[in-house]
């Protein structure tokens, strides 16, 4: 039987620890084995980067839906495609699930608020979808149920975040991994702090074209206001953890990669000096912080609020690349040469060009739903740090704190019942 018709007769497929290979071109759509896309959320990430890079390549993609909760959005990203093709058969949707149920689309990218991501991902798995998904997860037990899903389900999951990607961190990582610094000892990371909107901060009735009600999704019952919506819900704790999830992601994940911590994590997280937190009635996460990390090799990492950098100190050199995505400076330049290298990491143009060729593969993402979980659950143990206001013990073997019954209630949220994981995906609920 061939993929998608088996997709199509079945709720859910499980296939182990394998990829699900993907029968292309058989819906008689688009020519050409071209993989079909559907986006889902197309604010400003959702377009600029994300649509703007799949109608990038023709050649191995069609996207052939948009959907947002808002309809002015979904039918600006609508407009975009169909000019862009020359066509007009783009599909236009405000209910993601339309899109999940539409059996002509093999994959879909997820550029929702970061609340949305793991429950929508879970549900496009079951659905047989493969899928390309924003950072970060919103909880560590979340993110473990993700992970688990992806892995029995069997479809190709990459994190849509475009550090792996980028030549600046990918070849910081290679000189790490070649052995360049010596053994690593030390992460240095600072986070750049985003200014607060000052309009549109009001309650008020939601937009006419805008579904608050799907908005929210999982999320708890809260008043409308434009700027919490739009963006700025990175820094409402019900719907994202803040700077430190928002940035940290970026850079703690290429420290799990360099201290051989992908798939593993910290043992300690302990905050140092005073946190201030977002207390204006509308904005409630941290936003200065001062964390420090300990992993089992001995390895430390310092992950604080300021600008945008990362260093990573080892026993005979350094490197640092200070700025988003600037250029490597380092003790000693040579180091920075790789002619002669014993390392290399997989690499690709974007996180875009990967996930559809692992698609068409049928191999794993690059940036797989575990590793995403693990770089989360380490910023999600700092997260918890700072509202207990104190260290706390973190074993990574069996993703559990340690002798700490506080911490332990905060590794998961409750949820609105019709979005619960109980409902959504009970057969993978214990």
């Amino acid at each position: 039987m061939k993929r998608r018709t088996f997709i199509r007769n079945s709720s859910i497929v499980f296939a182990g620890a394998s990829v699900l290979p993907l029968n292309l071109g058989c819906n008689g759509n688009h020519p050409n084995e071209l993989i079909t896309i559907g986006m889902i959320g197309v604010g400003s990430q959702g377009v600029e980067r994300n649509l703007r890079h799949y109608l990038k390549y023709p050649e191995l993609c069609r996207v052939v839906a948009v959907c947002d909760v808002s309809m002015t959005r979904a039918t600006s990203a609508m407009n975009l495609v169909n000019n862009t093709y020359n066509a007009v058969d783009c599909k236009v949707f405000q209910d993601f699930r339309q899109i999940l149920d539409d059996k002509s689309i093999d994959a879909v990218q997820i550029s929702t608020p970061d609340h949305w991501h793991v429950p929508i991902s879970i549900m496009a798995a079951l659905k047989g979808k493969h899928i390309c998904c924003e950072k970060p997860t919103l909880t560590i037990d979340e993110g473990r149920l993700l992970r688990d899903v992806i892995s029995k389900t069997g479809v190709v999951y990459q994190v849509s975040m475009e550090d792996r990607f980028l030549p600046v961190y990918h070849l910081m990582s290679e000189v790490a991994l070649n052995g360049r610094l010596g053994a690593i000892k030390h992460v240095e990371i600072s986070l750049p702090v985003s200014k607060l909107p000052k309009e549109n901060l009001e309650v008020t009735t939601p937009p006419k074209d805008l579904d608050y009600d799907l908005w929210l999704g999982p999320a708890p019952e809260i008043p409308f206001v434009y700027s919490r919506t739009f963006y700025h819900f990175r820094w409402y704790d019900a719907f994202s953890g803040g700077l430190l999830t928002d940035w940290g992601a970026h850079y703690c994940d290429t420290a799990q990669l360099v201290t051989g911590n992908e798939f593993s994590g910290p043992t300690e997280v302990a905050p140092v000096g005073e946190t201030l937190y977002y207390n204006d009635g509308i904005f409630n996460t941290a936003w200065q912080f001062d964390l420090r990390y300990k992993y089992a090799n001995n390895v430390t990492m310092r992950v604080k609020s300021g600008n945008a950098s990362i260093r990573l100190e080892g026993e005979e050199a350094w490197i640092e690349s200070a700025g988003w995505n600037s250029k490597l400076t380092a003790s000693n330049e040579k180091i920075m040469d790789l002619t002669e290298k014993k390392v290399s990491l997989p690499t690709a143009n974007d996180e875009f060009i990967d996930f559809l060729k692992s698609i068409k593969a049928g191999q794993k993402a690059i940036y797989t739903a575990d590793s995403g979980h693990r770089t989360s659950s380490l910023l999600h143990c700092g997260n918890i740090a700072l509202k207990l206001n104190r260290k706390v013990e973190w074993n990574p073997k069996t993703e559990l704190f340690m002798n700490d019954p506080e911490a332990e209630k905060l590794r998961k949220r409750e949820m609105r019942e019709k979005w619960s994981y109980s409902r959504i995906c009970p057969e993978f609920i214990y």
